[in-house]
């Protein structure tokens, strides 16, 4: 049977700390740099203001970025730019990436990632961004580049371009791109609902220099029609020479395990080729299944294989795999971060056991004016997975 750890004594583990001298031990502390800490906040809404689809990179010197979608805040709509140097203990805004080219605004999808070699020119270091600028005129995929660390941000291609926005099947859009630096290469992945043959699929282009893009090859695509894959995010394990691409999979409105977003996966001995691979389902004791917009990350901590993470929408939980992959492996543990549409997670560079999620507002939330903070939680894999 599963259990979980009750979110009040995994609060308790993971904010735990020693009281500054002179302290009474019921003051509230703030995190401290690298710690372990619950819900710290990144930023508040205000007014109208609603924020969901956190992202983020971690650039070659620690420093953290995270960005999401800002509704409410400015017109056109823009994504923000938080900055943390101390493991996300403390954040400051540090810039906005806006459409500057299509009058469209960013409004849907954020992406970051940073080159780890030169390409086309862009040397090492550089912060690419990306998102869905989108308008009754079509949806638009762009990529925007920053030489100075996100402080500004420079329009350099459209990846892809789509028709309006519209969910329906026969529609043609484009979403959720995914950014990733591979052999010598940007890979944009995407869903895209272009093809007639599938109501959507997932896909990806390459590009050598940042400006011209290659042809749109196929990731996941079903032969049902209705079948739906959705919101790709790429993860490798070295352990096993093998990259892992996670989605939701919602046919209809059928469901599976209770959910009627159940969370997939498919693996890779290259990012390139998850076609040539049969999709998996996430399932936990034949009956728990995660929901909608999944991330992935890979740890070294936890045996042989490191720990895969699987975080989706709709759960404070997290899904961890120790087996490489094994579909029969999966297990849920809990964590004191709060559901979050399409919450990213991050497991820091230099501390392997640090498991970072990012909150903000649920889907169903969305347009409530709740103004549910941006935030960030650290807590220890270690200690959630063996709370099982």
């Amino acid at each position: 049977m599963v259990r979980l750890l009750s979110v009040a004594l995994l609060v308790q583990s993971v904010i735990a700390q020693t009281p500054p001298a002179g302290c009474s031990t019921g003051a509230i502390y703030k995190p401290q740099p690298f710690g372990f800490f619950a819900n710290n906040t990144i930023y508040t809404p205000t007014g109208n203001e609603s924020i969901t689809y956190p992202r983020h990179v971690e650039l070659a010197d620690g420093t953290i970025l995270a960005t999401a979608s800002l509704r409410g805040h400015s017109t056109p709509a823009a994504f923000p730019v938080f900055e943390s140097k101390d493991g996300g203990a403390s954040w400051r805004w540090i810039s906005d990436v806006k459409d500057q080219v299509n009058g469209w605004g960013f409004g849907a999808q954020p992406a970051l990632v940073e080159l780890t070699e030169s390409i086309g020119g862009f040397p090492v270091g550089t912060v690419l961004a990306s998102g869905n600028s989108a308008s009754n005129n079509g949806t638009r995929i762009d990529l925007y580049a920053s030489t100075d660390k996100a402080r500004t941000w420079k329009f350099v291609s459209h990846i892809a371009q789509g028709g309006r926005p519209n969910t329906t099947n026969g529609a043609d859009p484009i979403w959720e791109p995914y950014l990733l630096v591979y052999n010598h290469s940007l890979v944009a992945y995407y869903s895209d609902q272009r093809d007639p043959l599938h109501g959507q699929k997932l896909a990806h282009q390459v590009s050598t220099d940042l400006v011209s893009w290659g042809p749109v090859v196929n990731d996941v695509a079903y032969d049902l029609y209705i079948a739906r894959p959705g919101m790709t995010v790429v993860a490798y394990i070295p352990p096993i020479d093998q990259w892992i691409l996670v989605y939701e999979r919602p046919i209809g409105n059928s469901s599976s395990h209770g959910v009627n977003y159940p969370v997939y996966y498919v693996m890779a001995k290259s990012p390139l080729d998850f076609r040539l691979s049969e999709g998996l389902p996430i399932v936990i004791d034949d009956r728990i299944a995660p929901n909608a917009s999944p991330y992935v990350v890979w740890s070294s901590v936890g045996g042989p294989n490191g720990t895969i993470v699987v975080s989706d929408a709709d759960n404070k939980v997290v899904y961890t795999n120790q087996a490489g992959g094994d579909v029969n492996k999966w297990e849920i543990h809990d964590t004191p971060a709060g559901a979050t549409y399409s919450r990213s997670i991050h497991i820091l560079s230099k501390h392997q056991d640090s498991l970072l999620l990012f909150g903000g507002e649920t889907f169903d939330d969305m347009g409530l004016h709740l103004l549910t903070p941006f935030t960030a939680t650290v807590v220890s894999l270690t200690d959630i997975v063996k709370n099982w």
